[in-house]
């Protein structure tokens, strides 16, 4: 009896225990799964943070037009000569090549379309084709667009509209097809010939107009963006030299000093356009802007071979 008491009693321990141990099994899955959900969520959460901040930093970088107008505004000639050779487009074989003078070329194409140069625009647009092409964006630069152009190559004003709307075209299919990286490249391609345009004609001025050399210093912060930029698309250290690059860049640039002072913010209420005041002091030496110079044209050398 003792014994049969005893066993029912093993028989009851060993179930609760093994009913215990399902239970606490079950309860470590749920807490597994939960957690499981939870990493994903986060990890989702924190991509979508990056895709928006990097979206943002797409928008903060200057087009090459914006730099092309004020090199108009600012009174300075036409210069063919500073743009790359159109022969080049030939040797451009990676896809990393390629994305990089797609964005020189369309700043190119942007600087001959702003100085009225109809005939070399539609030689810098043939290779910014070539390229767009080779990396399968077609239809950036599809039939449509070439008609368009060519129906519009008087009218400088319809030309930019055009051109800007092929570059946003571009930009987009890129973005949409999970090819960011190469957007990545030819923005920078674009944004480092703008900035040596900028410095070779401030080099070569007698009389350098003063918001030349403004917005070359102001070039400091789209640096910063257009480096967190390469940076969130650096997968396998693929841009790692891109990213030294423009890192060697940016320890020129951080040593001129940009003071921004607040300023007053007022709207007019019948335009709805908003004037944010106050104004900038920059400390900087000619060694300054002559290093940024040199080290713009090395990269874009580098760039284009």
């Amino acid at each position: 009896m003792y014994n049969c008491r005893n066993l029912i009693s093993v028989v009851l321990i060993a179930t609760i225990a093994v009913a215990f141990s399902s239970c606490k099994c079950e309860n470590g899955d749920s807490r597994k799964a939960i957690s499981e959900v939870d990493d994903d969520v986060r990890a989702d959460d924190s991509a979508a943070k990056k895709l928006q901040k990097v979206q943002e930093i797409f928008y903060t970088i200057p087009s090459p037009m914006e730099m092309a107008s004020l090199l108009k505004k600012a009174g300075t000639t036409y210069d063919a000569s500073m743009l790359n050779d159109v022969s080049n487009v030939v040797k451009y074989t990676s896809s990393k090549r390629q994305a990089l003078n797609l964005g020189i070329y369309g700043a190119n194409l942007s600087y001959a379309s702003i100085f009225n140069q109809n005939q070399e625009s539609i030689i810098y647009l043939s290779c910014a084709k070539q390229l767009a092409d080779k990396l399968g964006v077609t239809s950036a630069f599809d039939n449509e667009t070439m008609d368009r152009i060519e129906s519009n190559i008087e009218n400088r004003d319809s030309l930019i509209d055009i051109i800007s709307d092929s570059f946003y075209t571009l930009d987009a299919y890129l973005k949409e097809n999970d090819r960011q990286n190469v957007s990545a490249l030819v923005i920078t391609g674009g944004w480092i010939e703008g900035l040596y345009l900028a410095t070779q004609i401030a080099k070569n001025s007698k009389d350098v107009p003063q918001e030349i050399i403004q917005r070359v210093i102001d070039q400091k912060y789209s640096l910063s963006d257009l480096l967190e930029l390469v940076n969130a698309y650096n997968d396998g250290g693929n841009l790692d030299s891109i990213i030294a690059d423009l890192e060697s860049l940016k320890v020129l640039y951080d040593q001129i000093d940009i003071n921004r002072e607040a300023g007053d913010v007022t709207t007019d209420e019948s335009t709805g356009v908003t004037v944010i005041g106050g104004a900038s002091t920059y400390s900087y030496t000619a060694d300054d802007i002559a290093a940024i110079t040199a080290r713009v044209k090395e990269i874009r050398t580098s760039f284009i071979q």
